[in-house]
């Protein structure tokens, strides 16, 4: 929407921004990446990170079973946070009406942008200016990558359990669910959290639960795009999806609302 205003490539964005190299480079900065596990784990994890990428950037043709990929590099502003003004750019602290999502997976709020950018080493500077994920792949790549291997945490969670933990940790099964994570009833809140193992699920639990998963979801079919993409890249790839792993997250709370303590 913004694409003159911000001085972008007239390519389409899947010749400047999605490029395999520009993925590469991005992966690279969390060295975890695909580097724990055996042989079929780190491919399953790059599966994994791509029918994300899928649902987050794709054009979503029928018949494309990989949602046609590395269209959108930056949410519609409209369309994300309900103005009919798709031209405007964020302005230095613009208090999270400007950090719609940017980049495959779409970073978005400014905590996650202020976050990104201690965690890179440039202090405020994602913050201030957060079209750079817009302008610079390797910057919003890197900013995916980063929310992928990012453990959040709270001034209220306890220091051994994350309000969310990171994808990669899911995908290696370093995470395990508490006994508010299980399906049970919990007296506090009577929200049944349904988190039972680590699964795809949880992993579209940690990116868009809020949207996408558990009873009343907004856009439930949006998770199960993201299952059928695993399939079919999963299947391009020859890895084998482990058992029980193919999960929509539709019994599953989201994390914000159904914490794990």
């Amino acid at each position: 929407h913004n694409r003159e205003q911000l001085g972008l490539s007239e390519l389409p964005n899947g010749q400047w921004y999605y490029t395999y190299d520009n993925l590469i480079q991005g992966m690279a900065r969390l060295e975890q990446f695909a580097n724990e596990g055996d042989e079929n784990t780190r491919k399953l994890e790059i599966a994994a990170f791509l029918a994300n990428i899928a649902q987050e950037t794709g054009t979503h043709e029928a018949g494309d079973p990989f949602g046609g990929p590395g269209c959108a590099i930056q949410e519609g502003y409209g369309d994300f946070w309900g103005s009919p003004d798709h031209s405007r750019t964020c302005q230095p602290n613009c208090a999270e009406a400007g950090y719609a999502g940017r980049g495959p997976h779409q970073l978005t709020y400014d905590s996650n942008y202020e976050s990104f950018g201690y965690a890179m080493g440039v202090q405020d500077r994602y913050l201030n200016e957060p079209d750079l994920l817009t302008t610079d792949p390797a910057i919003g790549i890197a900013g995916s990558i980063w929310f992928w291997g990012h453990e959040e945490r709270t001034e209220w969670s306890p220091p051994e359990i994350p309000l969310k933990p990171s994808a990669h940790d899911v995908l290696v099964g370093r995470w395990t669910p508490t006994d508010a994570d299980s399906p049970g009833v919990r007296a506090s809140n009577d929200v049944k959290c349904g988190r039972t193992a680590a699964n795809f699920g949880i992993i579209i639990n940690l990116i868009n639960g809020g949207v996408e998963c558990g009873e009343g979801a907004a856009n439930p079919a949006a998770a199960r795009n993201r299952v059928a993409f695993l399939q079919a890249i999963a299947e391009e790839m020859g890895v084998v999806i482990p058992e029980g792993f193919l999960d929509d997250c539709s019994t599953q709370g989201n994390f914000g609302n159904c914490t794990s303590y």
